[in-house]
């Protein structure tokens, strides 16, 4: 067992440490706070970067010295506008890299700043003239949670923080007055009862009817997909256990993460249009891949799926608990590799025992809940032209099935559904309607928000995968791009080795870090669960006692607004999503030369990580931010106004749920900013 374990710890090491740190010359403190050079009317910072942070030891400014003490030293770096400063930089124990958003001179974007243990590196002077927020990040592989490796500088004075702030409380003050003008059945200005059926624009339409109409459509959308995922799958188990040189770990927790949120928002649930998770389970159940199979008989044992599962209970506390574990699933690839083996196989499972339906996919993934339920905020829908027309066509082909299509596997009635949550888009329907009466269209963000809020009754699991979503978002914002190295370090259970299935035994904690663990699982769950969701209930109880209706209960405006979270969550996700793109773009790409992180260059895509203009991310997140926030506190108002019948009433709650959707804002606006 212990040479087992020895075996593996020098796998690991081989991959994160660079041949020049073993047996380096350690730098003793005194060595490295004793500057010998005159650095004239610089201000001197001291610096260590360690697994997987950085820490001002030391700032020297006007012939002082401060020296902070062990346990204490912040990793947030103010900085005068026009000032000048030298970082005097060490670190404690791998090689890292040094890189400042915006500042760090072209000149060394190719030739990378290295920290090597046993050195002493003097970067600089620096001149800040540019004032704001930046992010000092670490340009060199470093461990598993390299990517997340961040410091705050702020060079004062930061006045796009107070801007931004005063912006937000405009722009939630101009959207209350412009619902104070009573708009019916709008948002922001835009008619919600318009619509463009897609399927009937000139040229593209027929074409892409045509496509969605074909029998093969699903099978070749999924098959590129699958082979993906079984790449991600192997090289989760077997590839480079460091999580950014590892195809699994970039390509689903970067492009993969990101593409979603954004796609989303512009074409709702389209991902799982593209999901190869299911695929074995449906094609063995049909005994097709593409075709429409004619025999009632199918290859499962065809239990009914339990009612009391129909909801997303599952899925919502299933994507809690692997935000639990978050720091690392989306670092360690060995973790990702199990999720995603566990999905396939559990979907097969489920397909093999119940009804030949999307069981899986309705009520256990855990991408289902928030994709599902932040698609009612998507300009996409799938319709049908005339629902009257539906109605009166009695052999529901959309239902039964036809010679053409399957009956709707999302157990929807395609003619009449009103809403995106549950419509996979499968565009089955559009295969076996023989009136031609399913189709596409585009419209204004929340149109469905109104009538689906004001009829929430009991939807408990739909109010709190809202709740979830909404509130991980700003919290990821806040720990994986901030300089709050020790929450992250909680998360991470302080162990620094990253894992596949070969070293998989280095991810064993000890009994502190799972101390620590269970304060970061408390930290996120009780946010997540109670914190929030108390808070959102407070306010919903104010705005019933101010509209001054006495006959609706507070639960049901509780569950009712918690809708206006959809349109509001998923522009922040975008928000986020940025921030893993725009930073961590070159991993992917390197990584389809090189999937398994041995140093291939398959395809000549491999090359340095290089951010694109992450300085610029702040003025990329502030517009997102301001439309969601816009967004919901106008669908708050639809919600509202539907409930209350009475714009008077509708829109005092608005105004209190409006003050609640602007704390939310004014707090990621100081993520992003302050």
């Amino acid at each position: 067992m212990i040479n087992k374990l020895r075996i593996t710890i020098l796998i690991t090491l081989l991959f994160l440490i660079p041949i020049e740190n073993v047996n380096a010359h350690v730098v003793s403190e005194k060595e490295w706070l004793n500057d010998p050079h005159d650095h004239g009317d610089a201000k001197i910072i001291y610096l260590k970067a360690y697994q997987f942070g950085y820490a001002v030891k030391a700032i020297q400014e006007d012939g002082e010295k401060r020296i902070f003490p062990d346990g204490k030293e912040p990793s947030i770096m103010e900085v005068e506008k026009g000032g000048k400063v030298v970082f005097r930089i060490i670190s404690a124990d791998v090689t890292h890299g040094f890189y400042i958003d915006g500042y760090t001179p072209d000149a060394v974007k190719d030739n990378k700043i290295l920290i090597k243990p046993g050195e002493i590196i003097e970067v600089g002077p620096i001149f800040f003239d540019d004032p704001g927020k930046f992010k000092l990040r670490c340009s060199e592989t470093c461990g598993p949670l390299h990517p997340f490796m961040v410091a705050d500088l702020i060079v004062k004075p930061n006045t796009y923080f107070p801007v931004l702030l005063i912006i937000t409380v405009v722009v939630s003050a101009m959207t209350l007055l412009y619902v104070s003008r009573a708009p019916k059945n709008k948002m922001l200005g835009i008619p919600l009862d318009r619509d463009i059926d897609l399927l009937k624009v000139r040229f593209i339409g027929p074409i892409l009817k045509k496509f969605l109409q074909w029998r093969g459509v699903h099978f070749a959308l999924i098959v590129p997909n699958l082979l993906i995922f079984m790449v991600v799958l192997t090289s989760g188990f077997f590839g480079n256990p460091t999580g950014n040189m590892n195809f699994s770990i970039v390509i689903i927790w970067i492009l993969w993460l990101a593409a979603v949120e954004i796609l989303i928002l512009l074409g709702a649930r389209t991902w799982c249009t593209l999901c190869p998770i299911p695929a074995f389970g449906e094609w063995l159940a049909r005994r097709r891949f593409y075709g429409v199979h004619k025999i009632r008989k199918w290859t499962s044992i065809g239990k009914k799926w339990p009612n009391k599962l129909n909801n997303m209970w599952i899925p919502a506390l299933f994507f809690l608990t692997m935000s639990l574990f978050v720091p690392w699933l989306v670092t360690r690839p060995v973790v990702t590799g199990i999720v995603f083996g566990f999905l396939f196989i559990l979907a097969l499972i489920i397909y093999l025992v119940f009804d030949p339906k999307r069981n899986f996919c309705r009520n256990i993934c855990p991408a289902n809940g928030y994709i599902g339920y932040h698609s009612n905020a998507s300009i996409l829908a799938v319709r049908s032209r005339n629902i009257n027309t539906c109605n009166q066509h009695t052999p529901k082909e959309c239902i039964r099935g036809s010679p053409k299509g399957y009956g709707c596997p999302w157990k929807l009635y395609p003619g009449g559904h009103k809403e995106n949550t549950y419509c996979g888009q499968c565009y089955e329907c559009l295969k076996s309607c023989p009136l031609d009466n399913m189709t596409l269209k585009l419209r204004m963000v929340g149109q469905d928000l109104a009538r689906i809020g004001a009829k929430a009754k009991n939807r408990f699991d739909e109010a709190y995968t809202g709740f979830i979503r909404f509130t991980v978002a700003i919290f990821y914002e806040l720990v994986f791009f901030g300089p709050y190295f020790w929450i992250k370090d909680w998360g991470n259970m302080g162990i620094i080795y990253g894992a596949n299935l070969a070293t998989i035994g280095l991810l064993s904690p000890t009994l502190e870090a799972l101390n620590y663990w269970f304060k970061w699982a408390l930290m996120v769950a009780g946010i997540a669960l109670i914190g929030y969701p108390g808070l959102f209930y407070i306010f919903s109880w104010i705005s019933k006692k101010l509209s001054g209706v006495n006959d609706i209960p507070t639960k049901q405006l509780f569950l009712s607004f918690s809708y206006a979270l959809a349109p509001y969550g998923i522009f922040l996700w975008i928000a986020f999503a940025f921030s893993l793109l725009l930073v961590n773009w070159s991993y992917p790409i390197s990584a389809i030369s090189d999937p398994l992180g041995y140093g291939w260059n398959l395809f000549g895509t491999k090359f340095e990580w290089q951010p694109f203009s992450p300085e610029a991310l702040p003025y990329i997140q502030t517009p997102l931010l301001l439309l969601g926030l816009a967004i919901a506190i106008n669908a708050t108002y639809n919600i509202a106004e539907q409930i209350f019948n009475n714009h008077r009433q509708a829109f005092r709650a608005t105004f209190v749920m409006g003050v609640l959707h602007t704390m939310a804002g004014l707090v990621f606006a100081w993520v992003i900013a302050g």
